[in-house]
Formats: C-alpha cells, structure tokens, sequence
C-alpha cells in the first residue's frame, strides 16, 4: 500500500462521497474509485457501507483511518525534524489565540530574550485554534476555554477573573462581591462584537439571562477613557491589577466589585499537539513559558486618564 492511496482514503473518508473527494484531490471520480478498489481488494474488506449517493466508513474502514491519521502524521514528525537539522534558519514560531490581549507583556519580553526569532500571531475562534493545532498549521492556541481532546498537551498561563470598574459618582449601590444580574441595568462601554470572540459581557449576561447595557463600543485603548467622562461601568480583569499601587489609584476613582459567578473565573492556558515533533524555536517558547511566571497584560499608564479626572474635581473645588 502506498502512501498517496492513503492520502486519497483519507480524503475519501473526511468527503464519505467519491465523487467530492475525486473534486477536492483533482483526479477523475474513476481514478479515484479504482485507488479504493485496489485498498480494499489488497486488505480483503470494504472499508465503506453505502447510506443513499454517500458512503460510511464501517468499522474495517474505521481501522483503517486511524492508522493512515498515525502514519501521515509520523511522515509530518519526519519531515519536521529532518527539515530542523538541515536548516536551523527555522526561526518562526506561529500563535493563534481567540484574544490578542493574552499576548501582551509576556511575550514581548520573550521576543526581547530572543531577538532571533520571528512570531506569527492571529486571532480566531477555539474551533478554528483547535483545528489548526491538528493539522499542524499553528504551534500554540492560546484560550480561556481548555479542550478535551487527548492529543493536545497544555499549560496554564494564569488565572484570571473578570471584575467591574464603576466610575464615583455613580448610582451603582452593588456589595463589594454581587452577581452579575445586579448590573442589568447599569451602562457598560465594551469591544465591540466579533465573530471570532466572546466578549466577557456577553458571556456573562448570556449566563445570567439578561440583555447588557451597551451605551459604547470601542478599542481597548479608548474604553478606559470614555468609560469616565460617560460613568459608564467597564468589565476588567483581575490580572491587569498587579500590585498596590494599580489598586489604590482605582478605588480613589472607580467602586471595585468582584462577581460571584462561575462565569467570571477562568484559566489563560497555552495548548500544542503533544504527538507533533516541535521545532526547536516552538520548543524555546514552550520552556520560557513553563519556566517563569507568566502574567497577563498591565492597567495601560493611567496618568492622562486619572490625573485628568484629578485636575477637573480640583477646578471645581477652586
């Protein structure tokens, strides 16, 4: 058995149509069908049942498929290391993530200990993260949500939760510590709605039944400086708070509450095809982050934004 005949088979049993599959691979239906024949005549099986105009893989077929998925894969691990010793030039490391703000400080500081190396980012849903990992097209998804699937390998960045920053004077009377549907009512800025990210907003009032609201959607870097002028409550995260210093300045200025909802809490974690052979620079990354303390983005520099709320009470009082 060759290995373009498994190719072609595993074609087929991701289309489960002949004719789909002889489209996707470019070769005549016929061609395709007499490579399937010849499969199943050197095995003495069908691999496949007939439901209507598709076929099925039975359970031969099924067999079968998962041998030719361990056998394409080892090929990709071959290729992968022979290319790593013959050109140590690779140098790129590729990173999907469904947020870009899972990047920030930590990874900059690992580009700066390795100057060498080129990084490749982009956001996308985790259905496309995790589909990417698999077929190898990506080195790392990075996401709040931790897959199930046996073959990827993970590590926890960090913890994190997700708290409101209400602007004084404000009629928000919430405890310390409330659940989300207390603020049904309450004005949020936000990002705006992207098809390949969920907003903490949207997460958070889908779990509790209700409709936020949204009185303006912006960049990350505009909402904190809106949020103020409009007193409009904001969704931050926990880790953006780092030290005393970031806390102190926020309570002068903002009613700090926690929530109490399971949705609130979660986990940054770093995710990889533990069965691919890694290159030696995804590898560089992957030892960084599991030797040092990761931390997720900082409060941006707040002077423009507090002190200027600061020097507007004082003219007031003068």
């Amino acid at each position: 058995m060759e290995l373009l005949q498994l190719q072609y088979f595993k074609t087929i049993a991701e289309c489960q149509h002949i004719t789909k599959a002889a489209n996707k691979l470019m070769i005549s239906q016929p061609s395709l069908s007499n490579t399937l024949s010849r499969i199943e005549t050197e095995l003495g099986v069908q691999l496949f049942d007939r439901q209507g105009r598709n076929i099925v893989l039975n359970s031969y077929g099924k067999i079968v498929l998962e041998h030719t998925n361990n056998i394409l894969r080892e090929l990709d691990n071959i290729r992968t290391e022979v290319n790593a010793l013959q050109q140590r030039q690779d140098k790129v490391i590729t990173i999907a993530s469904t947020d870009s703000m899972y990047l920030r400080e930590w990874l900059p500081a690992f580009i700066r200990a390795n100057p060498d190396l080129t990084i490749r980012h982009s956001v996308s849903t985790i259905e496309k993260i995790e589909a990417s990992i698999l077929d190898g097209t990506i080195d790392f998804g990075i996401s709040s949500v931790v897959s199930d699937n046996p073959s990827f390998g993970h590590h926890a960045l960090w913890d994190d939760e997700y708290f409101i920053l209400t602007p004084r004077p404000n009629q928000i009377t919430a405890e310390p510590v409330c659940d989300f549907a207390e603020f049904a009512h309450a004005p949020f800025v936000a990002l705006p709605a992207l098809d390949y990210h969920s907003r903490s907003i949207d997460i958070l009032s889908s779990a509790v039944g209700i409709t936020p609201n949204i009185i303006f959607e912006g960049e990350r870097e505009l909402l904190e400086r809106v949020m103020i002028p409009l007193s409009a409550s904001i969704i931050a995260l926990a880790s953006t708070i780092q030290d005393d210093k970031d806390m102190a300045l926020l309570t002068e200025y903002c009613t700090v509450t926690r929530l109490r909802n399971p949705e609130a809490r979660f986990t940054v974690t770093l995710s990889w095809d533990q069965r691919r052979t890694r290159t030696a620079s995804a590898q560089r990354l992957l030892d960084y982050v599991q030797s040092n303390d990761i931390n997720a983005w900082h409060l941006t520099t707040p002077d423009e934004v507090w002190q200027g709320k600061r020097s507007n009470q004082k003219s007031k009082i003068e």
